[in-house]
């Protein structure tokens, strides 16, 4: 009896061996068969090795940005001073009424820390009014007003008036005086002068919107707003008469009578 037991025993002693190496076998064929791709699906390239597949992801949703700011508006307010050069010499020989002198802004003009007319920007000045060197001793005369200074999006409108007596005597009838002849009486004969580099003081006429970014803001339209300051003054209104004239011919005398007049 005992001896049968034994055998039994060691019947199971050599099983378990065997049973376990066959259960690895069967893993590892398991294991090769998995990393195969299945025939049916070898155009698609579907894997059966499900641990190849790689695990799915939360993936952040990217935040919206906020939206940009929109660039604050600064206003130039009417007033204003301007510095301005002439950029050429001006005579009463060699210029007429109704010429257009070139100016440059002298300084920065700034709103805050922000530079809204750079130095240097061009600017216009009209002659109204001219007489040329006269007989018995009169001296030539010449009246000036500043009309624009312009930017790249435009004109800014501005005001001051100027009048130049014989050599080197200025009187500014509007704004700012740069030199005053007090006995401008004792020098005659003498043609009316302006040098390169005078400088002549403008202000703004109306309030100018510009961008913290550059440029005009919102609706404020430049040229516009030069022509009906233009049209307001005693001579934007003469010439505007004078352009309802039909013949060219009469039409010009009359514009050149409005110069005549001094009516600014």
């Amino acid at each position: 009896m005992n001896k049968l037991y034994l055998g039994a025993a060691s019947a199971a002693l050599l099983v378990a061996p065997a049973h376990a190496q066959s259960v690895e076998q069967a893993g590892e064929a398991s294991q090769a068969s998995a990393i195969t791709y299945d025939e049916n699906n070898a155009e698609g390239g579907v894997a059966q090795d499900v641990a190849a597949i790689p695990a799915i992801t939360e993936t952040a949703l990217p935040v919206a940005a906020a939206p940009p700011a929109a660039p604050k508006t600064l206003t130039l307010p009417t007033g204003t001073p301007i510095n301005l050069a002439v950029l050429r010499e001006v005579n009463s020989s060699t210029h007429d009424a109704g010429d257009t002198i070139q100016l440059t802004v002298v300084d920065d003009v700034k709103i805050d820390d922000s530079v809204v007319i750079p130095r240097g920007t061009p600017a216009k000045a009209e002659i109204t009014w001219r007489t040329g060197k006269g007989a018995f001793g009169k001296s030539g005369k010449m009246e000036l007003a500043l009309r624009s200074i312009d930017l790249p999006d435009g004109p800014v409108p501005i005001f001051g008036e100027f009048r130049q007596d014989g050599e080197g005597n200025t009187v500014a009838t509007g704004v700012g005086v740069v030199a005053i002849g007090v006995f401008a009486g004792f020098i005659t004969g003498k043609r009316a002068r302006l040098p390169a580099g005078r400088e002549l003081m403008a202000q703004t006429v109306v309030d100018v919107p510009f961008s913290s970014a550059g440029g005009f803001a919102g609706q404020y339209d430049g040229k516009a707003a030069l022509e009906a300051e233009l049209a307001a003054t005693p001579l934007g209104q003469c010439k505007a008469e004078a352009m309802t004239i039909e013949k060219e011919k009469k039409r010009n005398k009359a514009i050149k009578k409005c110069y005549v007049k001094r009516l600014e």
